[in-house]
């Protein structure tokens, strides 16, 4: 019988900005998987036929989004150090991305709820306590069966305007239920009266759990 093997959970915390922002969720995948090899670190495979690196990745990033709170699992063959796995990562990773924390042991990505994002528009809304006051919100929306008409009021948990002309959102995430802010625009546009944000800029600040304890 085949020893089992013995792999060690890392979960790292990293940012996405300036033109980082642009790369694709499959191509940041493999962006990543090069830069593990150049940083030699002994990420654990798959077994089978088309062994495949052991990472998770919390909730895939839209094109154009920057973050400073994404989560990538890990896992490893040998025990590292938290820093030297940070250090060496962020020693040969793409401009752009950047290792903020690495940990031992497994996140609590599961229990991943929602999301706050800065949202920065041409235009600032003034009325969103009408637009939060409204008990439908419908509009069309990606879904795993298709782009359809969707109230997506209840996934909207908190809306605010910020002293610098920005928005704060704090909105569904994760596998189970996720909005995105840019639906959100598209909404407001379409609900507040005379609106147009024109072009937006949009930014993921924290991710939370169900019960709002930031997930770091």
């Amino acid at each position: 019988m085949d020893e089992e093997r013995v792999l060690y959970d890392y979960y790292l915390i990293y940012e996405k900005t300036d033109n980082a922002k642009y790369i694709s969720h499959l191509d940041f995948v493999r962006t990543y998987n090069r830069t593990m090899r150049r940083a030699g670190l002994p990420v654990a495979f798959s077994e089978g036929f088309n062994p495949h690196p052991l990472l998770s990745f919390a909730l895939p990033l839209s094109v154009g989004y920057t973050s400073r709170c994404e989560l990538l699992e890990l896992k490893l063959t040998e025990e590292l150090a938290e820093e030297e796995i940070r250090d060496r990562l962020n020693a040969v990773i793409p401009e752009g991305i950047r290792i903020l924390s690495a940990h031992r042991g497994k996140s609590r990505m599961k229990k991943l709820r929602f999301a706050r994002y800065i949202v920065t528009p041409e235009r600032v809304p003034e009325d969103i306590g009408g637009f939060m006051a409204l008990k439908e919100t419908v509009i069309d929306k990606k879904t795993k069966s298709g782009v359809k008409d969707t109230d997506i009021r209840p996934d909207i948990r908190e809306i605010r305007l910020l002293s610098n002309g920005r928005m704060e959102m704090i909105l569904s995430a994760g596998s189970d239920r996720n909005l995105k802010p840019d639906v959100v625009v598209k909404a407001m546009n379409k609900y507040i009266p005379g609106y147009d944000s024109g072009d937006c800029e949009y930014h993921r600040s924290a991710i939370y759990d169900e019960s709002m304890n930031e997930i770091n």
